[in-house]
């Protein structure tokens, strides 16, 4: 839970609800400054601010989790910062809209594995220095030479 502020956050509301249903029900416990409804598509929250953070926190206490007009309120402390979509929807655990994020600098991607193609035989257009047919030429050159013939007595005058 945040700090308590004079400011609530009223999440969890019935569609229907207006912003004269919460002035009726919060008004008990406090002078109020001013009350927003917002409705963002399926999401209908509102804030209530109250002219002293002792009835926020009052109006907190006593009206958590309370019906009204057929839904549970959420209360929480407003975090005096405009949130967005991502915001919200990280809280959620849902991670946000990630497409889009900078990678964080210390981030590493991984590899690809290749334990698989070590195995596989690789074709002779994929050898590192030649062509194929320049290897095969080197190999001919290679065996048409003639070796000196050596004697083991060659290796013991060394």
């Amino acid at each position: 839970m945040s700090e308590p502020k004079k400011k609530l956050w009223i999440g969890n509301l019935a569609y229907k609800v207006q912003k004269d249903d919460l002035e009726e029900l919060f008004k008990q416990y406090g002078q109020i400054t001013e009350i927003k409804v917002l409705d963002k598509g399926p999401h209908v929250y509102a804030f209530v601010e109250f002219e002293k953070v002792e009835k926020a926190i009052e109006a907190f206490n006593s009206l958590q989790g309370r019906e009204l007009k057929g839904q549970a309120m959420k209360i929480e402390y407003a975090s005096g910062r405009k949130r967005s979509t991502n915001d919200r929807d990280k809280d959620r655990g849902r991670g946000g809209n990630d497409k889009y994020r900078k990678r964080d600098s210390n981030y590493k991607r991984r590899s690809r594995s290749r334990s698989i193609d070590r195995h596989k035989k690789k074709s002779k257009s994929h050898k590192r220095h030649s062509s194929s047919s320049e290897s095969s030429r080197r190999d001919k050159q290679y065996n048409n030479k003639k070796q000196p013939v050596r004697s083991p007595s060659d290796d013991l005058s060394n």
